[in-house]
């Protein structure tokens, strides 16, 4: 059988291109915000722990991935698309995708590469570096983006809160105390590979909207949907990249002890994920509390693998289950909440009976298609979002088979 560490390069961009690709669509659309940044997150990481073998510390890695891409999900970039429509502020707009991007891609790299390494340090060390990614965060936030020194969304009509300055400098502060401690050459080339995806892709993506909307193209999925599908493309091949390039440095590490299995421990873990990541972020008044929550999720995490799988899993489907109650106010809400306390339960019972990376995965893919599906066609109509969910359903179809294969294959050195 093949190693699975051992599929060639161009497998290696593929797999997680299409697939944080898919779950870029679907953040803009069932999702939105630092939670609906989940959906990529989680998938790219549950798709790296395919290609390396990684399969008992799965959960953590998945937690880190999901929450550390969730971060980028703070920062507002309406308003810059609207500057990029406007030949005077184009250049300015672009420079934005460019650096808000790259934040996105900083921060998601440097969560993954640390989840991976993660015994290479104390967990104390650990700890210090999310709070110096917290600290720095707000230091960034208070001198640069609060008082809007370098401003990249619309000054007049309804300014909105930048955050990328905060974004860069936490995930710099958070590399530096790992540096210091015990050196973070993996975890900083992952957050540069996904700072360089970041700054490739979120520029391109609205510069292909740019000019399907000037030129007139028709296109029934929409631009701003090709916008999101390129840029999750980018950012996946250029962690599927780092990932390659270090696939030695990331080798599974030694088996763990057997995880959790009594179902009231998973539902504690699960409440308990939800609470932190859901309920705190809402609380904090912060321009950034959902790193504020994170921050305290991903310590939590270090502690209990179970609590990285619903961090990862069930946390993310309760979310973009809520969002479609929110977005369909139109139907009756026994109905609706039925829906979503029904998903999140099945999904922890699923996380509490199979947390292995193949069975999340395809979980996580097929939950997510499948309340796009109901959110387009719920009411019944048929109109623009047709083809979207034509080309969601292909992409998970696509990735699906990829993920199977790849988990049939693999198998320990």
């Amino acid at each position: 059988m093949t190693d699975g560490r051992e599929w060639p390069r161009w497998f290696w961009l593929a797999f997680p291109a299409v697939t944080m690709s898919l779950g870029w669509g679907l953040r803009g659309y069932i999702g939105g915000g630092p939670l609906g940044a989940m959906i990529p997150g989680a998938l790219v990481g549950l798709a790296l722990c395919l290609l390396l073998r990684r399969e008992t510390d799965a959960g953590t890695v998945a937690a880190f991935a999901a929450i550390g891409v969730g971060f980028g999900g703070q920062e507002t970039y309406g308003q810059t698309v609207g500057l990029s429509f406007n030949l005077e502020t184009l250049g300015r707009a672009m420079l934005g995708f460019a650096i808000k991007g790259g934040a996105w891609g900083l921060l998601g790299g440097a969560a993954i590469g640390a989840a991976f390494l993660r015994e290479r340090y104390r967990r104390l060390d650990l700890l210090f570096a999310l709070l110096a990614m917290v600290v720095g965060t707000w230091i960034g936030w208070r001198l640069v983006n609060d008082p809007k020194l370098i401003y990249f969304s619309d000054p007049v009509n309804k300014p909105r809160a930048e955050l990328w300055a905060g974004l860069w400098v936490g995930g710099i502060a958070f590399l530096g105390w790992l540096h210091l401690r015990k050196g973070a050459r993996v975890p900083a080339s992952l957050a540069a590979w996904g700072a360089l995806g970041g700054a490739v892709g979120f520029p391109l993506g609205a510069a292909l909207q740019v000019v399907g909307h000037s030129w007139n193209l028709p296109l029934q999925l929409g631009w701003w949907k090709v916008m999101e599908l390129t840029f999750g493309a980018c950012l996946g091949a250029a962690f599927g990249y780092a990932g390659w390039r270090w696939r030695a440095e990331l080798a599974p590490p030694p088996a763990a002890r057997p995880a959790q299995k009594l179902w009231w421990c998973h539902l504690i873990y699960a409440l308990f994920a939800i609470m932190c990541l859901m309920i705190s972020s809402a609380m904090f008044t912060s321009r950034f509390g959902y790193t504020i929550a994170g921050a305290v999720m991903m310590g939590l995490v270090l502690f209990r693998e179970e609590l990285g799988w619903h961090s990862a899993i069930t946390v993310t489907c309760c979310a973009f289950a809520y969002d479609f109650l929110r977005n369909r106010p139109q139907l009756p809400p026994a109905g609706t909440w039925t829906f979503v306390v029904l998903l999140t339960l099945v999904t922890a019972i699923l996380v509490w009976r199979k947390p292995r990376v193949w069975p999340m995965f395809a979980l996580m893919t097929w939950a997510s298609v499948g309340v796009s599906v109901v959110k387009s066609y719920i009411p019944w109509h048929w109109g623009r979002l047709e083809m979207m969910e034509a080309i969601f359903v292909a992409m998970g179809v696509l990735i699906t088979l990829w993920a199977r294969r790849v988990s049939k294959q693999a198998r320990p050195a």
